[in-house]
């Protein structure tokens, strides 16, 4: 049975959310932790001025900024990226992400439609370990909650311009406030656009140009305090150049002599209705969405060569084999219907408690060809063989959930926090390939499993600034099928379980401005999802290592020491590591796990002063990261830190700003791909001037 039939009889039962986001305005991040009477235990909490002191204006960004939390960034708008919390990742394509992320309320679907750009926020709150019984959306390794501003009682606007290096051009708008009636609205209007980093030395420019374009708007209807119903919608239009990609061997890795100009063209739309009703024991809340990711194409030069390579004292296919020319051409769209109807208690009683029911449907749909031209010398082949392997896939997943968690006040020091999740979930595949050798190779099935996410907690208030907590949860990451796999390497991958347990302290003391929070985890993940590129073939499977442990320890610090001054500090080390993990003929155990560097940290400081001006630097720095599961040195990014620093002067209306990111220009990959052997080097040093003026 078609899970779209399946979705109709369910959805008139459900009522849920949805919207993502992209780009622009960011600020830097505080980090904070709730007390025993807001939380079970603690949640990174990043404001907008936390944002704008570390110049996070990408998802990536945050990396440093969250302890335990990273980023892969292939430069590709989040197409094929990795995101990390505490050892546990999605994987590139077609696996479930470990880490979920609402936006305003609404699940995003898979990790590479997360947004690689940030709007203007409200706040960002950061959970680490299993979230299930938290959210409509499935959070087996943590969760994300991205805020965006709501309106407020009067008009409010603002414009800010951007210009840099590359040419650099950021356009932004926001608009807010009563639109008369009982309606009011939020408007968040954006333009960015940059010249390319890496110079290609064949076609003689920078073909990795990037310009996107979009906005986001809300419309509030509040009849009365006790009711609201709010429709939103965001659209987003990438016109990119070439994946920034270069060769590890290249003496400059922004420099390339690739002989075709690559491109990403991408759209998103999302539009979600949201409806809140308060009674007097609590409150009522549904969020239905509907989204669409299309990406059409993704074009990329695998070989990152013009062909012109001498075949000097040659006996056999150039490069030692390795093919002359190929190419890959991507294009895929993500549907996702999403509803969540969710109850909860007032804020005041002793025993509070939250319940839902979740649905979500994502549909996958593409077609990948990749393209092999191999150059025999003539005495061998008159001709060019030209060899092209094309994917088409359609792959859908239907997940139902019931979730629910009550925190129980025990005492003014004790709170006691426990949840349960129980997820149904489904999924089909339909995909056919056909090359030169198999002609036609079918992969057509379907799974369905059902399991449950359990989670206790313990907080104590040691003292009124001092708070202890444990916590031990499970989560289950769904199962499913891969579409880059023929049928005899197994398309299958199962459903991986993370038994989470961590302990900590949190220090809060307003009276010193300080905030320290310091957190031990262990982490025991079975049936761990992982992608492994299959021997002497083009495949890129998904396998299961039987087992991996993750531990880690992190830190965050907020402190003002005397007026004016603010200090933001975090720290986190993951060792994450295979412990039973063979695949094809090799053997990893003890291996570390690839795209998790070995720590992540940051330390930012910003002074203001009487005048109006302003100045604050920054320091971010990532350990070593594996990049494939043999820890391979070739694949490995070494540790490297970024230095950034930003001048200004601001006043009520306006705010002029000088600002660098990585002033010392360092040079490292911020995603390496071992079958292709390039990398994406990370972003070079960059200078700009901001304007922003609020009316």
């Amino acid at each position: 049975m078609k899970l779209t039939t399946r979705l109709s009889s369910i959805a008139l039962t459900l009522c849920t959310a949805a919207h993502a986001q992209d780009p622009f305005l960011l600020a830097p991040t505080i980090v904070e932790a709730e007390r025993v009477e807001d939380e079970p235990a603690a949640v990174s909490v990043i404001s907008p001025q936390s944002l704008e002191l570390f110049q996070a204006s990408s998802f990536s960004d945050l990396t440093g900024i969250v302890p335990g939390f990273n980023v892969v960034s292939a430069d590709s708008r989040g197409y094929g990226q990795v995101v990390t919390m505490r050892g546990s990742t999605n994987t590139l394509f077609f696996g479930p992400p470990a880490l979920g992320l609402t936006i305003d309320d609404v699940p995003l679907g898979h990790a590479f439609s997360y947004p690689s750009e940030l709007l203007e926020m409200e706040e960002v709150r950061v959970y680490r370990g299993p979230q299930g019984p938290n959210f409509g959306r499935n959070g087996p390794a943590g969760m994300v909650e991205i805020f965006t501003p709501r309106p407020g009682e009067k008009f409010a606007g603002s414009f800010t311009t951007e210009y840099g290096s590359y040419d650099h051009v950021g356009l932004g708008l926001q608009t807010s406030g009563p639109l008369g009636g009982d309606f009011s609205h939020t408007l968040q209007l954006f333009h960015d656009q940059r010249d390319g980093y890496v110079r290609n030395t064949f076609l003689g420019d920078e073909t990795d140009d990037r310009e996107a374009t979009g906005g986001l708007f809300n419309l509030f209807w509040n009849p009365s305090d006790d009711f609201e119903l709010r429709l939103r919608y965001y659209g987003e239009f990438v016109n990119d150049g070439s994946q920034r990609l270069s060769s590890l061997s290249s003496a400059d890795p922004f420099n390339d002599s690739s002989d075709f100009r690559g491109a990403t063209d991408l759209e998103r739309h999302q539009l979600s209705i949201h409806s809140r009703k308060d009674f007097d024991w609590g409150k009522m809340e549904t969020i239905t969405s509907y989204q669409t990711w299309d990406l059409d194409p993704s074009t990329v030069d695998l070989d990152l060569t013009n062909g012109t390579t001498p075949w000097a004292g040659f006996a056999g296919p150039p490069l030692a084999g390795s093919p002359a020319d190929a190419r890959s051409a991507i294009t895929q769209t993500q549907d996702v219907v999403s509803n969540e109807i969710r109850f909860s208690s007032g804020e005041e009683s002793p025993l509070r408690w939250q319940a839902g029911l979740f649905q979500m449907w994502i549909d996958n749909e593409g077609t990948a060809v990749r393209t092999t031209a191999v150059p025999f010398p003539p005495a061998f082949f008159p001709f060019t063989p030209i060899v092209n392997d094309t994917t088409r896939f359609d792959i859908e997943q239907l997940n139902l959930a019931t979730f629910g968690n009550v925190t129980w006040q025990m005492n003014d020091s004790l709170a006691l926090d426990a949840g349960l999740r129980i997820d149904y979930h489904e999924t089909e595949i339909d995909r056919v390939k056909t090359d030169i050798t198999t002609a036609t190779n079918i992969v057509r099935g379907s799974d369905d499993d059902m399991f449950v996410s359990p989670v206790v907690g313990l907080t104590y208030a040691i003292t009124p600034t001092l708070d202890g907590f444990v916590r031990s949860s499970i989560g289950n990451k769904p199962g499913g099928f891969t579409a880059f796999v023929d049928s005899a390497n197994g398309p299958e991958f199962e459903r991986e379980t993370n038994w989470s347990n961590e302990i900590g302290l949190q220090y809060d003391n307003p009276d010193e401005d300080l905030r320290i929070g310091v957190r031990a985890f262990w982490d025991q993940i079975d049936d761990y999802q992982f992608n492994q590129s299959v021997p002497f073939s083009t495949d890129f499977a998904v396998v299961n290592a039987d087992e991996v442990t993750s531990r880690g320890i992190e830190l965050d610090l907020a402190w003002t020491p005397i007026e004016r001054l603010t200090i933001r500090s975090s720290l986190g080390y993951v060792n994450a590591e295979f412990d039973s993990y063979s695949a094809f003929g090799n053997n990893f155990n003890g291996k570390e796990v690839p795209f998790v560097p070995e720590y992540t940290g940051s330390t930012g400081i910003r002074y203001d002063f009487e005048s109006g001006f302003f100045a604050q630097t920054s320091v971010r720095v990532a350990g070593s990261t594996r990049f494939d599961a043999a820890n391979t040195g070739v694949f490995t990014q070494d540790a490297y830190a970024l230095w950034d620093a930003e001048i200004g002067y601001a006043t009520e209306r306006f705010t002029i700003a000088l600002f660098g990111r990585n002033l010392l220009d360092e040079e490292y990959y911020s995603f390496i791909n071992p079958q292709i052997q390039a990398g994406s080097p990370g972003d070079p040093q960059l200078l700009g001037l901001r304007l922003r003026t609020i009316f």
